[in-house]
């Protein structure tokens, strides 16, 4: 590290740093960035790190010993090639996956699960796993915000690792598996074969163009009848012999969903039928023709959904009819990703399944788990067993079908109860704090599916508030530096913008967080558009403007140099300090971006003396410890080291290391980039 420059200010190195003046208006700052984990390196201290979800598996798996005997030995002696496991949805895909993580477990192996159900929650879960196995901070740093490809610090780290096993799971759209332009094909980005260990994947997609020549495919097929029915006879064995557990299994076509879903409601204590031989009649009797046919012409939705239909009516005669509309809402959160239960509102809930007490939706959602219907992960990331249920999830089979049979009137108020709970669940938690960052990260996935899937069915005020807390997101997204996150957010939401007034609100401040994140992402000419269009748009007079103008300042002096920046900021600071007073933050940080450019122009002594003058206002006006405050205190070192006071700017840098040390964290990205400044001046290369 000694050896290494001092970041220059302006420079990508540390721009995350000094952009804490975006959007001020809303007492957002960049330099709240999330970093979680802590390096170390090692195999070891990577072995917690994305643990697998060995609560889902059954007491035992059936019918694929074969498959799994050959996983095995590939285990054990990789042979270089990605191994992925491919069927139709429900046929147990993840059950084999898990089953061979729990083998390599016990044999002492490292094994990490990651989904694949949202990109960018693979990509940040991906990095955790790069960090714990060693990967340095700044490297982490510069894939979070696309500065490098994120796969390659993965695979830096991996490959110096062996035996391990790496699981992506619920792969079903190769295009999520995407990364720095590189397709899953190409063998080059987060999917590569290794001899080092085994990368498994799970998907519903089996064209083996689609994986390239690198991968073998492995099919995973629907059960026999001899082994289906083992299946039932494991989940309900007081149900019947094994003849009617084969004829049963045999009419649900083999499919390990719908075997589950059967056994599970057969067990359950609101099971109407009573054996193996009359749940079969029931689907006989009311005309499932369409249960027929081999395994493989099975309709896994077809076979899924008369399933689950059977489940709900069965709880309703039970007297638990609130069950289906409770399903119906928790179909429209992304599937396969846990929900938080403490998310889901009783009150919401209880509006839209139509159960007037807290007491009703909990016997609902008890219902739900005891059929199978929605599943609840019951493992700790160190195996241990959890108390109670934290999360519960959809599979996306069941989601898939219970969003295409609900009618008109069921989708709209399904979807708004989805949103409103969603909106709810995420409504204090502001953009503004790394403490922020995990529970975002948990709603992420499920605001970009409910942005996709329920956006176009909601209105009025409840889209509103969606679009809102979609804005939220995005803010958050980008001053973590997960630029293409904040992209993705922000693209799914504007497609809803015309259901909005043009003048709305959120539709502005959309368009703003968007061309923050574009500028980042390499889509400057995009984001210099949004510019123009909002300056062009927003009338004067109104409070937002300053913002865009402070906004596209910004991008001027990121991509055009100060010049044309320090005029733009001047100006700005003048309307600035009438409209708002001397004092607001969104002023103090005007003033920032303006010693900024002049250090940037090369007159180091005004702008330190700018600076100092900030500084004092900041610790006056926002505190000692705000995080503005904190990046104008590394501006000023860097002003000092580069003007040749070493003895200034290492005081400065230590109390500003003791700031963000207790503020942020040790392993905080701009702590560590203090670290290294610091380490960087003390060095042969000072500045």
């Amino acid at each position: 590290m000694a050896d290494e420059p001092l970041p220059q200010a302006g420079t990508r190195q540390n721009t995350t740093a000094q952009r804490d003046g975006f959007n001020a208006g809303r007492n957002l700052n960049i330099n709240n960035y999330y970093s979680p984990g802590k390096s170390a390196p090692g195999a070891t201290r990577a072995h917690g790190v994305l643990f697998p979800p060995l609560g889902r598996l059954p007491k035992r798996v059936r019918g694929r010993e074969p498959l799994l005997e050959q996983l095995r030995v590939l285990l054990a002696g990789p042979d270089g090639r990605v191994h992925v496991l491919a069927g139709l949805g429900g046929t147990g895909k993840s059950t084999v996956a898990l089953q061979l993580a729990e083998l390599a477990v016990q044999d002492g192996r490292p094994v990490w699960w990651a989904s694949a159900v949202d990109a960018a929650n693979l990509s940040g879960s991906l990095l955790v796993l790069a960090r714990a196995l060693g990967a340095d901070d700044w490297q982490v740093d510069e894939a979070r915000t696309g500065r490098q490809p994120a796969c390659d610090v993965l695979w830096q780290v991996l490959e110096a690792h062996r035996d391990w096993l790496l699981v992506i799971d619920d792969a079903d759209d190769v295009a999520k598996l995407e990364t720095a332009g590189r397709t899953v094909g190409d063998g080059n980005g987060w999917l590569r074969g290794s001899r080092s260990g085994l990368v498994l994947v799970s998907t519903r997609d089996g064209d083996p163009r689609h994986w390239g020549h690198g991968s073998e495919l492995h099919l995973v097929g629907c059960l026999s009848k001899k082994h289906g029915g083992q299946v039932l006879v494991d989940l309900a064995p007081g149900a019947g012999d094994i003849t009617e557990a084969e004829a049963l299994a045999e009419r649900l076509a083999g499919l390990v969903l719908a075997l589950h879903h059967a056994g599970s409601q057969l067990a359950s204590p609101f099971a109407q039928q009573q054996s193996f031989a009359d749940y079969r009649q029931v689907l006989e009797s009311e005309g499932t023709a369409v249960l027929g046919g081999t395994a493989g012409e099975v309709d896994d939705r077809v076979v899924v959904g008369r399933t689950w239909e059977l489940s709900l009516a069965q709880l309703e005669t039970a007297g638990v009819g609130q069950a289906r509309g409770l399903l119906g809402v928790l179909a429209w959160f992304a599937p396969a990703v846990p929900i938080p239960v403490s998310g889901l509102d009783h009150a919401i809930l209880g509006r839209a399944c139509g159960s007037p007490d807290r007491a009703g939706v909990v016997a609902g959602l008890e219902a739900l788990l005891s059929v199978g219907l929605i599943q609840a992960p019951l493992l700790t990331a160190d195996g241990a067993t959890a108390e109670g249920v934290a999360d519960v999830m959809v599979n996306p089979l069941v989601a898939e079908t219970v969003r295409e049979r609900l009618d008109y009137v069921e989708t709209d108020r399904t979807a708004s109860a989805a949103t409103e709970l969603l909106v709810h669940a995420t409504a204090d938690l502001q953009a503004d704090g790394p403490a922020r960052r995990p529970a975002w990260q948990k709603w992420s996935a499920h605001l970009e599916e409910m942005l996709d899937v329920a956006g176009p069915q909601v209105r009025g005020p409840v889209l509103e508030n969606l679009m809102s807390t979609a804005y939220v997101a995005a803010t958050m997204l980008l001053w973590a530096g997960l630029y293409e996150a904040s992209v993705k957010i922000t693209e799914a939401a504007i497609k809803h913008l015309p259901s909005l007034a043009a003048d709305h609100p959120v539709a502005r401040s959309l368009r703003r967080i968007q061309a923050g994140a574009y500028q980042y992402v390499d889509r400057k000419s995009e984001a210099e558009h949004i510019y123009h269009e909002l300056l062009s748009t927003v009338p004067d007079g109104d409070t937002e403007l300053l913002d865009i103008r402070a906004d596209h300042a910004r991008f001027v002096a990121e991509e055009k140099g100060s010049a044309e920046a320090e005029h733009l900021l001047r100006a700005l600071l003048r309307d600035q300090e009438t409209e708002l007073g001397v004092d607001d933050e969104r002023t103090l940080a005007t003033r920032y971006e303006i010693a900024r450019t002049v250090a940037g122009r090369g007159d180091l002594a005004e702008a330190e003396n700018l600076l100092r003058a900030v500084l004092r206002d900041q610790e006056t006006s926002l505190g000692a410890d705000y995080q503005a405050t904190l990046a104008t205190r590394y501006e000023l070192a860097w002003v000092l080291a580069k003007r040749g006071d070493r003895t200034g700017a290492e005081h400065t840098f230590r109390q500003l290391l003791t700031q963000q040390t207790k503020e942020l964290g040790s392993d905080h990205p701009h702590t560590q980039l203090t670290l290294r400044s610091l380490s960087s001046l003390n060095g042969e290369n000072s500045v």
